[in-house]
């Protein structure tokens, strides 16, 4: 099986009409699709979802990007993904935190360990904000804080 390269999609502004109409028609129900033949086939929920999510962006003249989790990406599109700069996601790989493999002398990962890994990091960096914040709380740190004459809370 082969893995296709991510594919760009963007829309053309003579279907900007038609891709609006689909978006609204979208939001009115699981549609279906009617073959030559008339055969009527109700999406699967998960198509659906991708193909709502999709014609959202398009309906407001974004691009999007079909990109398979399987896909296999170089390690400065993962730190690029991820945020952080090239050799520090290497020496995250060498100890271990994701798999990776090599081609020749490169390493490759797959991009649903990126996304997994960045989610976990995620979930991980709120919590610990979150244990910050009800700590602070609970020491009244907050009650003695007051904002500046003249400004605001925001």
């Amino acid at each position: 099986m082969s893995i296709t390269a991510k594919k760009t999609i963007t829309p053309p502004d003579a279907e900007q009409q038609q891709v609006q109409a689909l978006d609204r028609a979208l939001h009115s129900g699981i549609p279906a699709l009617v073959s030559q033949t008339g055969e009527r086939i109700e999406l699967p929920g998960s198509v659906f979802k991708v193909l709502r999510e999709a014609v959202g962006f398009m309906s407001h003249g974004r691009t999007i990007t079909l990109v398979p989790d399987n896909q296999i990406i170089t390690t400065q599109r993962a730190a690029d993904v991820l945020g952080m700069s090239r050799p520090f996601f290497i020496k995250l790989l060498d100890t271990g935190v994701m798999a990776h493999h090599r081609v020749g002398n490169q390493r490759r990962v797959y991009l649903h360990d990126v996304l997994a890994f960045a989610k976990k990091r995620d979930e991980e960096r709120l919590a610990a904000l979150n244990l910050i914040a009800r700590d602070a709380f609970e020491a009244g740190l907050y009650e003695r804080n007051a904002i500046p004459k003249g400004g605001s809370d925001e």
